[in-house]
């Protein structure tokens, strides 16, 4: 079932054209969102971010990479790159890179950023176990593609950072809060994948 799950949704993501963002002088990045069929159904390689001090994303839950560097000669080349350097999963050696998704424009606070995030889609044939650089990762997880798809694990978590405060739409999981920038690139994953059009829009 997870693999036919895998060939349906390579079939409706590779003809497709993602949308992209043109932002003159805008930083670019990109992620590796990796799909693997496990026991009963796909599931999907997270990353929790190391804390560091000023890092607007410290802590979350993410998918592997990161920016890009003047010898990757392609963004899905940088997917790679941080997503081998992160976790010690070689891509290009062991996945297939099934199509590129739609870009996000980083946000911090509620403000949008100069900077682009690119995510592309890769297939392993199961879950591989990880080695993380702990100065990048603190901790990673597979999770079935069906949490993101059930509302018992839709929710919101309370953001607060200075005078700035709200509730953001979030998947929780087994004590692990999605929010934010990777909450915006699963939910459009989902809508692409024709797997889910309920989802909140605010995910910011």
């Amino acid at each position: 079932m997870a693999v036919e799950l895998l060939d349906s949704i390579g079939r409706r993501l590779r003809d497709r054209s993602p949308n992209v963002v043109e932002l003159d002088d805008a930083r670019r990045a990109a992620v590796a969102v990796t799909l693997a069929p496990g026991r009963d159904d796909l599931e999907v390689l997270l990353i929790r971010r190391a804390e560091h001090e000023g890092d607007p994303w410290s802590g979350h839950m993410a998918f592997p990479g990161g920016h890009q560097d003047p010898t990757d000669a392609t963004l899905a080349d940088t997917a790679m790159r941080e997503t081998l350097e992160e976790v010690g999963i070689d891509l290009g050696s062991h996945g297939e890179l099934v199509s590129r998704l739609d870009d996000v424009q980083a946000r911090a606070r509620g403000v949008a950023l100069d900077m682009i995030v690119t995510p592309f889609l890769f297939a392993l044939d199961h879950p591989h176990p990880t080695t993380i650089d702990r100065s990048e990762v603190a901790d990673t997880i597979w999770i079935p593609l069906g949490v993101f798809r059930d509302e018992r694990f839709h929710g919101t978590t309370p953001i607060a950072r200075g005078n700035f405060r709200a509730d953001f739409p979030a998947f929780l999981y087994e004590g692990n809060t999605v929010w934010g920038l990777t909450y915006r690139m699963i939910r459009d994953f989902l809508r692409a994948a024709l797997l889910e059009d309920g989802l909140a829009d605010d995910g910011r």
